[in-house]
């Protein structure tokens, strides 16, 4: 098993560790600006996640600072350029989940000394592989894909819906709006924004803006209908997402058809990644769940023979850190 190291400390990077950090054996160095004081409070307690279930404690010793991960300790560096970040020996692979290096030649700079791949924890326009493992992960090759994206949260939602109602249905249209709650891209107060509308009051406004899901998908899924397209809703929560999807089918199908199908799905091949809402779900409801989707089957109309819409639920940060971590640990038993 290969070392693998994590660059950047946000809100997934910040879930990454917590799964990632009762691994010993996985684990090697963590990389975040911010200083050793503020990254153990964020790691300690989440407003939304709640305390961490890992001891998270800091160190300093000869001028470098480190993270006490229940028995593990690992070296905290403070770097801000990728090349410069002196990852321990060993490691192989890198999570790059700053945010800020989602182009391939950036992300890249991490492919130095013993570093081999890195896994981006976003959605990226020309990383060598993009994938959603259950729909393409079999294409990753490890000798050719050296930096991989892993999408986007609500991607990891959609896929299996897209996927689900092609192979049973055939797909001759569809189109997609996520229901989005806020987050660190926009304003908490009026200011500028190269979306203006991101620049508005977060907390104000339903805010309409776009989606990184969609260059995702069509990556992911060429057979994708060449006009899938959609926006994402912005609205004042901060946790779990809602996938709004319409579709026109190539076969005729009803209400309880599409019932049957999304549960078969969940309790068979799409186990673990799909699963069914209870009855009257709200968002918060969905708050911690795994699954990449929790299909709210109360919700599916049709809106004619072949015309439908289904909808699916999603924690849009604990289900994408689980399936970023399932990419990780899978990728470094292959390097």
């Amino acid at each position: 098993m290969s070392l693998v190291a994590l660059n950047g400390l946000g809100r997934i990077g910040r879930l990454a560790v917590r799964r990632l950090g009762d691994r010993p054996e996985l684990l090697s160095a963590v990389n975040d600006p911010a200083p050793l004081d503020q990254v153990l409070q964020l790691l300690r307690q989440d407003s939304i996640h709640g305390r961490s279930g890992l001891p998270v404690q800091g160190l300093t010793e000869g001028g470098q600072d480190y993270l006490l991960l229940g028995t593990r300790r690992l070296p905290l560096f403070h770097e801000t350029d990728p090349a410069a970040i002196p990852f321990p020996a060993g490691t192989r692979l890198v999570v790059e989940a700053s945010g800020h290096f989602t182009r391939r030649e950036a992300a890249a700079r991490h492919l130095k000394g013993g570093v081999t791949h890195v896994v981006i924890s976003a959605p990226s326009p020309d990383a060598d592989l993009t994938v959603i493992a259950p729909v393409n992960g079999a294409e990753l090759d490890p000798l050719t894909h050296r930096v991989i994206s892993n999408a986007s949260c609500t991607a990891h939602a959609t896929a299996p819906m897209l996927k689900i109602l092609d192979a049973t249905f055939g797909l001759e249209a569809a189109g997609m709006s996520t229901v989005h709650v806020v987050t660190n891209d926009q304003r908490l107060l009026d200011s500028p924004h190269k979306d203006r509308r991101r620049g508005r009051a977060a907390f104000q406004s339903i805010i309409p803006t776009t989606s990184s899901a969609f260059g995702a998908l069509h990556q992911v899924l060429p057979g994708l209908p060449a006009a899938f397209n959609g926006v994402a809703i912005r609205v004042p929560t901060l946790s779990v997402n809602l996938v709004d999807l319409t579709a026109t089918l190539r076969r005729d199908a009803d209400e309880a058809a599409l019932r049957r199908v999304f549960t078969e799905a969940a309790i068979g091949p799409w186990r673990g990644l799909v699963a069914l809402a209870e009855p009257h779900t709200v968002s918060c409801d969905i708050t911690g769940r795994e699954e990449s989707v929790v299909m709210d089957l109360d919700l599916t109309l049709t809106l004619g023979p072949r015309f439908v819409k289904v909808f699916g639920w999603h924690d849009n940060e604990t289900a994408y850190a689980a399936r970023l971590c399932e990419l990780v640990s899978d990728l470094a038993g292959r390097i």
